[in-house]
């Protein structure tokens, strides 16, 4: 059975759309409902920083894969009695 990469690739932009939205949320209820000092300020900085330098990073190891490449799973089957071609 092979499974093709980009399969691996949707279920990753998957979660950084998830995460996206749940960031996304976090930074309003920073915003609206926080208090308004420095203090909040290096936060929200800090965490969008750290956030974009994750995504820069991810997008520079990912972008180098080649994604049309396959992953053969369990090619000589799963033989229980008897020799295995593994």
């Amino acid at each position: 059975m092979t499974i093709p990469l980009y399969a691996f690739l949707f279920l990753y932009l998957l979660f950084v759309l998830i995460w996206l939205i749940f960031s996304l949320i976090a930074l309003y209820h920073m915003i609206r409902y926080g208090q308004i000092n420095f203090i909040t300020f290096i936060t929200t900085f800090a965490y969008l920083v750290g956030a974009a330098l994750i995504l820069f990073f991810s997008y520079e190891y990912l972008s180098q894969i080649d994604w049309s490449v396959g992953l053969t799973v369990m090619q000589g089957g799963a033989e229980i009695f008897g020799t295995s071609n593994f």
